[in-house]
C-alpha cells in the first residue's frame, strides 16, 4: 500500500517534470540556466536553434566550453558583470544576439537567481523583440531622414554640426560647411510638376553621394528642404573647400535624366569655414547661407567663401527690398527711352523703355540691383505690369503727337511669363490703349529655353495678339539652335558684351558675325545694343545688322528729353 503510493507519487512528479519541459520547450520565448560556474543545466529548442546546437551537446558545457565562432553576442551596459552570481531578479533592457544563421536578433532578458541549498543559478527568459527594434529603427530613422532622397534632414544636420564643432574646438581644427542652393528650380517645379521636380532632387542627390563616396568619403550630405542641401567637410580649409566646390560644379556640366528627358540644372554654393567665419553653429549656417546668395546674385552656377563685406551687401539688399514695397504707391519709377535706328536709313523706327527708380532713401539705383530682388520676391509682376501700362500709354500719345508711330519695346521678365494671368493683361493693356499690336514689342531673354515646350506655347499665344517678340541680350543665355527655331521670334538682340570694342577684338567680331548670319537663315531681324563708336556702327551696317542703339545714337532719355529730341524732329 505504502509502496503503490510512493509509486503514484513518483509519476505524478514524472508526469508534471515531464510537463515542465514541455511547456518549456514550446515555449517561444530563449529560456535556459547556467550554474553558478557559468555551466547551462537547463534550456529550450528556442534556445538551442538560435545557438545552432543540440541541447544534449550544450548541457553541462560553459560558454568557453562551446565553439562560439557561429555567433556573438553583445552585452547591454546594465548587464551585471558577474552574471551567475545574482542576488536578485537582473531586467535587461535590450541586448543582440547575431544567431548562428548570421541574422542579428534583439532580444529583452530577464534573468533570476535560483538558489537551492549551498548551490546557486540563474534562469533567463528572452524575448525576441526584433520587430519592435526595426520598427524603432525605421521610426528614428525617418525623424532624422528626408523622405523624397533619404539623404539626412536638417534635424540630423544640426545636431551632427553642433558634435562636429564640439570635436573641432578641442582639436583647434578647420571644417567647412556648405550651402547649396538649385538655380531656377521653383521654376521647373511650376511648368514642369512637382513629379519631374522630386525626381530630378533624387537625381542630383545620388550623384553628389557618388562624388563623396568616391573622393570625399569624410563628408556628408543633408537635405534641409526644398532645393536647399548642406555638405559638412571635416578638417577642410578654405583650399580644400574651393577645391572641393570646383568639383562639384563639375558635376551638373551633364544633364540629368529624368523619366526620358534630360534637363540641366546649375547650383550656387556658399561656404562658411570655422573658426574664421564663426565659432557657433548659427553664424557659421548664416554666413554660409549669405554667401551662397552672393553667388545667386552674380550669375548662380558658383561658389563663393564667406567674407565680412557680405554683411554690408546684405543689409543694402535688405533696404532696397523694404523701400521696393511702397514703390510703386509712392511713384516713385520712371520709364526713360533709348530710340533705335535703322543702320541703312539712319532713321528712328521705336525705343526700349528701360525703368528708372529714385528712392528718397537710397537715391538712384540701378534696375541691375533692383530687377533680381523684385523678380525673387514677386514684387516683379506689378512692377512689371506697370511697365507695360505706361510703356504703351506714352507710346499712344505719342503716336497722336507725330506723323510717323514708332515702335515700343518692353522688357519682360521670365517671372512675369510664367505668370497664368500675363496673356490675359498683354492682350487688357492693348485693348484698353486702343493701340495696334503691331507696335508692341515684348523682349524676352534666353533663360526661357529652360523651359522648353511650355514657354513655346505661351510665345505662340502672345504672338497670335499680333505683338512682335524679340528675344534681348541673345548670346549670353540658354538657348539653343533647335529651340530658337521653335519661338515665334521676330528679331534678335546681341547683346551689348559683343558689340562693345568690336572692332578691336576679333572674336567678337567673329561672333556679331556668326549671330547676324543665323538671324538671317532664320529670318529674324538683328539689333545691335551698345553701340558706342562710329565705327561700330558702320561695321554693322556693312555686315548685314538691321538695327541699333548705344550711346552713338543717344542714351536713354526721359519722356520730355525723348521728344524734344527725336519726336519734334520727326515733324
Amino acid at each position: 500500500m505504502h509502496l503503490n503510493i510512493v509509486n503514484n507519487m513518483n509519476k505524478k512528479l514524472n508526469e508534471q517534470k515531464k510537463f515542465l519541459f514541455q511547456v518549456i520547450d514550446l515555449n517561444p520565448n530563449y529560456i535556459y540556466a547556467n550554474d553558478e560556474i557559468g555551466r547551462y543545466t537547463l534550456m529550450n529548442k528556442s534556445y538551442a536553434k538560435l545557438m545552432g546546437m543540440n541541447i544534449q551537446d550544450m548541457i553541462g558545457k560553459t560558454d568557453d566550453d562551446i565553439d562560439r565562432d557561429t555567433f556573438v553576442e553583445k552585452q547591454s551596459d546594465d548587464k551585471e558583470t558577474d552574471q551567475y552570481k545574482l542576488q536578485q531578479k537582473v531586467f535587461i533592457r535590450e541586448e543582440s544576439i547575431t544567431a548562428a544563421s548570421g541574422e542579428e536578433i534583439w532580444v529583452q532578458t530577464v534573468k533570476v537567481p535560483i538558489n537551492l541549498n549551498d548551490s546557486s543559478a540563474v534562469l533567463a527568459v528572452s524575448t525576441d523583440i526584433t520587430e519592435r527594434k526595426q520598427y524603432e529603427d525605421e521610426i528614428k530613422f525617418q525623424a532624422n531622414h528626408d523622405a523624397l532622397t533619404g539623404l539626412p534632414n536638417r534635424r540630423m544636420f544640426n545636431e551632427d554640426l553642433t558634435n562636429l564643432l564640439e570635436k573641432a574646438k578641442i582639436e583647434s581644427s578647420q571644417n567647412a560647411i556648405m550651402f547649396l542652393d538649385l538655380d531656377r528650380f521653383k521654376y521647373i517645379n511650376d511648368t514642369l510638376g512637382h513629379d519631374i521636380g522630386d525626381l530630378l532632387l533624387t537625381e542630383v542627390s545620388r550623384r553628389i553621394e557618388m562624388l563623396l563616396k568616391q573622393r570625399h568619403n569624410c563628408a556628408d550630405i543633408y537635405r534641409l528642404g526644398g532645393d536647399e542641401f548642406t555638405i559638412l567637410l571635416p578638417y577642410y580649409n578654405a583650399e580644400d573647400s574651393e577645391a572641393f566646390a570646383k568639383e562639384l560644379l563639375e558635376q551638373f556640366k551633364d544633364g540629368f535624366l529624368v523619366d526620358g528627358c534630360e534637363y540641366f540644372i546649375t547650383p550656387s554654393i556658399g561656404i562658411s569655414i570655422f573658426p574664421r567665419d564663426g565659432d557657433d553653429a548659427n553664424t557659421l549656417i548664416k554666413n554660409a547661407d549669405t554667401a551662397m546668395y552672393y553667388v545667386k546674385e552674380r550669375g548662380k552656377n558658383n561658389y563663393q567663401l564667406f567674407t565680412s563685406e557680405m554683411q554690408q551687401h546684405f543689409y543694402r539688399k535688405m533696404m532696397i527690398e523694404k523701400q521696393l514695397r511702397t514703390a510703386l504707391d509712392n511713384e516713385e519709377f520712371e520709364l526713360f527711352y533709348q530710340p533705335i535706328m535703322n543702320v541703312k536709313t539712319n532713321e528712328i523706327i521705336g525705343m526700349e523703355s528701360l525703368i528708372r527708380w529714385n528712392n528718397e532713401i537710397l537715391g538712384q539705383v540701378t534696375p541691375d540691383e533692383f530687377i533680381p530682388i523684385a523678380e525673387e520676391t514677386g514684387m516683379i509682376i506689378p512692377i512689371g505690369q506697370w511697365v507695360l501700362d505706361t510703356a504703351i500709354e506714352q507710346n499712344v500719345r505719342w503716336q497722336k503727337e507725330v506723323y510717323k508711330p514708332f515702335k515700343i519695346s518692353i522688357n519682360v521678365s521670365v517671372r512675369q511669363l510664367l505668370e497664368p494671368t500675363f496673356l490675359e493683361s498683354v492682350k487688357n493693356s492693348i485693348e484698353n490703349n486702343s493701340i495696334d499690336a503691331t507696335y508692341v514689342v515684348l523682349e524676352i531673354t534666353e533663360s526661357i529655353a529652360m523651359y522648353a515646350e511650355s514657354m513655346i506655347e505661351k510665345l505662340c499665344a502672345l504672338k497670335k495678339l499680333g505683338i512682335n517678340l524679340s528675344m534681348d541680350d541673345f548670346g549670353t543665355g540658354y538657348s539653343s539652335l533647335s529651340y530658337l527655331n521653335k519661338y515665334p521670334l521676330d528679331s534678335l538682340k546681341i547683346d551689348k558684351s559683343f558689340v562693345i570694342g568690336m572692332n578691336r577684338d576679333d572674336e567678337n567680331k567673329a561672333l556679331v558675325k556668326t549671330i547676324i548670319a543665323i538671324a538671317k537663315q532664320l529670318d529674324l531681324k538683328v539689333i545691335a545694343e551698345g553701340v558706342e563708336g562710329e565705327d561700330e556702327y558702320h561695321f554693322l551696317s556693312e555686315i548685314g545688322c538691321d538695327y541699333a542703339q548705344g550711346y552713338f545714337i543717344s542714351r536713354p532719355l526721359s519722356v520730355n528729353d525723348f521728344k524734344e529730341k527725336w519726336l519734334t524732329a520727326g515733324d
